[in-house]
C-alpha cells in the first residue's frame, strides 16, 4: 500500500511540474520551423569535436515571433527574406536588433532570445544552422524574462 501511495505522489508531482513548465514556457506564434538536414558530424573540424548539426528553415508570419527560447549550442542564422528583430532576455532596455535579408547573425548557447517579425506586410524566412543539438532538440523553451512589454 505504501508503494502505491508513493507512486501516486511522485506521479502527481511530475504532472504538476510538467504542467507548470508548459504554463511558463513561451512558444512561438505564427512561426514554423522545417528541418532541411541533420547529421552527426564525427571529428567536426569547425568545432574541433563531434557534433550534431541541424539546418532548418524558420518562417515567421507578419507579426509572428519565436517565443522566448535558448539553444544548447551556437546557431548561425541567415535571413533569406524579410526582416527579423532579435531581443535578448538579459537586456533590461528590451532593445532589439533588426536583421534584414542577406544578413547573418549568431545566437549564443544558453542566452535567452525572442525573434519577432515586426513587419506589417512581409513574411520573414531564416535559414538556421544549429550546432551541438542535444536529444531534447535545438530549441529550449524559456519563460518570459519580463524585460519586454510586448
Amino acid at each position: 500500500m505504501k508503494r502505491f501511495g508513493l507512486y501516486s505522489v511522485v506521479t502527481f508531482a511530475v504532472a504538476v511540474m510538467v504542467t507548470a513548465g508548459v504554463a511558463i514556457a513561451t512558444p512561438g506564434v505564427g512561426a514554423v520551423s522545417t528541418v532541411l538536414a541533420s547529421r552527426h558530424m564525427t571529428a567536426f573540424k569547425v568545432l574541433n569535436t563531434d557534433a550534431n548539426v541541424v539546418v532548418a528553415r524558420n518562417t515567421y508570419d507578419v507579426g509572428g515571433n519565436s517565443g522566448w527560447h535558448s539553444h544548447p549550442g551556437k546557431v548561425i542564422i541567415a535571413v533569406e527574406s524579410g526582416e527579423i528583430t532579435l531581443y535578448r532576455g538579459d537586456d533590461a532596455t528590451c532593445t532589439g536588433t533588426t536583421h534584414a535579408a542577406g544578413e547573418i547573425f549568431v545566437e549564443k548557447p544558453g542566452v535567452v532570445y525572442l525573434g519577432r517579425n515586426e513587419s506589417t506586410t512581409t513574411q520573414a524566412v531564416l535559414i538556421a544552422t544549429f550546432f551541438n543539438v542535444g536529444e531534447a532538440g535545438a530549441r529550449i523553451d524559456q519563460p518570459d524574462p519580463g524585460n519586454c512589454t510586448f
